[in-house]
């Protein structure tokens, strides 16, 4: 009896499910279920970006939506959202720039973006609730820039701030222009102008950096543009290139068309480079047989050289280096339109407009350096993402000095330094800076600016051996 009592016992539990000896020992009315069920917690709320105020400049904008360049000056952006917020799920997500960022309570996050500060642009996804009972999918903003920022960055700031860091700029600057601009020498003002490429309407203008005040120029007119050149010459003199060629002093009084280089080019001027003299002045614009004049400053006298010094492709430039002394300029000549593959360097006797000497084939472009040498750019061979260019660098001599793999190159005026680019397919721009007198070198970025701000910015070698970016 005590036998079969065991064995419906075992029959029972393999026919049922498994239990506790606690369980077992009570017996649960029918269809009563024998566990508790475990506490379930509600999903949060989903909620579209739409619900959060922002306010830029004290101004309310709908979130999600691209809003008015803001004008000079810091930007402000203050966001408020519909509840108590969870800020470890905000303040993880990066931000263009380096905003100060102030709770001014559980609700509003308070952004300050600097003046200096690229287009702003930036997404916010997941912002939970502090209860967990909410959730934004995510809220997008952006403020576009228009206006250009110009940095000076002296050879130590860049050093100091290795690869790994951005450099902290001397000095930065927000400029109210949206085309051509040009550094005075003293660093502290530019002057703004239309430059090359469809024309804007910029009228001629200085702004002071520090205080903003403008001052149009009386001469050279708008309509004169748009101008290939502007730039301060050595002695002060204030030169620009558009439909003529005028000269005036370093605050452009008395600013005197000396020359008309739209006929003289037989076309319009694409580019003007001055002699190391900055005495005369080479211009070159797409004409039929290649001829370039070079014009006196002082006067307007013009001197031609026939090259010919003809593009290598349909909306395409030559480019140009003086030597030294001004007694030769080097340029880019193709025979037809059929690219670099068969491009040479023509190197000219200025006075007597004969051609010295040529290097043939492969050529990308040259660039004058200002040790009185160039730089010829041919294709290195290298493939795919990050590739890199060969600058050769070459005397008037038509013999090579060095070698180095980059993208472009600048010299500083006392040729102490060569700063090398790296193609970048993505994010801003790298440089290699050489010390050409220790030999050595280092890498370093800059930022770049949003699309309507021209994007990354170009070099520029100031006489002082300070380095701008804009």
């Amino acid at each position: 009896m005590r036998v079969a009592a065991v064995a419906m016992m075992l029959v029972l539990s393999a026919c049922g499910t498994s239990a506790t000896p606690t369980e077992a020992s009570a017996t649960p009315s029918a269809g009563t279920s024998r566990y508790t069920a475990a506490p379930t917690t509600a999903a949060p709320r989903h909620l579209p970006g739409s619900v959060v105020r922002v306010s830029i400049n004290g101004v309310e904008n709908p979130a999600d939506v691209a809003v008015r360049d803001p004008g000079p000056g810091p930007v402000t952006i203050v966001l408020t959202f519909p509840f108590a917020v969870d800020r470890a799920s905000v303040e993880k997500w990066g931000m263009s720039g380096q905003p100060t960022k102030t709770w001014l309570d559980d609700h509003t996050l308070q952004l300050v973006f600097a003046e200096t500060e690229p287009s702003i642009g930036f997404k916010i996804a997941e912002t939970l609730s502090a209860s967990g009972d909410a959730v934004i999918d995510f809220v997008v903003v952006n403020v576009p820039r228009s206006s250009h920022v110009i940095s000076v960055y002296t050879v130590a700031d860049l050093a100091a701030a290795g690869f790994a860091n951005l450099p902290r700029a001397s000095g930065s600057w927000r400029v109210p222009a949206s085309d051509g601009i040009t550094l005075a020498p003293d660093g502290k003002r530019v002057l703004v102008y239309d430059g090359f490429g469809p024309l804007s309407g910029q009228v001629p203008a200085f702004v002071d950096l520090d205080t903003k005040a403008t001052t149009s120029l009386t001469q050279p007119p708008t309509s004169d543009g748009w101008f290939s050149f502007a730039d301060w010459m050595a002695d002060g003199r204030l030169v620009m290139v558009g439909r003529g060629v005028w000269v005036g002093d370093t605050r452009a009084a008395g600013m005197k068309r000396v020359a008309d280089a739209q006929a003289l080019v037989g076309g319009y001027p694409w580019l003007a480079l001055p002699d190391p003299s900055e005495t005369r002045i080479a211009i070159w614009g797409y004409n039929s047989d290649g001829h370039v004049p070079v014009v006196d400053l002082s006067d307007g006298a013009v001197q031609m050289l026939t090259g010919p010094f003809r593009r290598c492709g349909q909306d395409a430039f030559a480019s140009f280096a003086w030597s030294a002394d001004g007694r030769f300029l080097a340029g880019t000549d193709c025979d037809f339109e059929e690219g670099p593959a068969k491009a040479r360097v023509r190197i000219v006797d200025v006075a007597a407009d004969r051609t010295v000497r040529t290097i043939e084939g492969g050529i990308m472009g040259i660039r004058g350096l200002a040790s009185g040498d160039f730089i010829v750019i041919r294709d290195s061979g290298e493939m795919g993402a990050g590739y890199r260019l060969l600058g050769v660098v070459t005397g008037f001599d038509g013999q090579e000095r060095s070698r180095y793999l980059g993208h472009a190159w600048w010299m500083s005026a006392d040729h102490h330094y060569l700063l090398q680019s790296r193609f970048q397919p993505a994010g801003g721009p790298t440089y290699t800076l050489f010390d050409l007198v220790a030999g050595t070198n280092f890498d370093f970025g800059v930022p770049c600016g949003g699309r309507s701000e021209g994007g990354c910015p170009s070099p520029h070698w100031m006489r002082d051996g300070r380095l701008a970016f804009y």
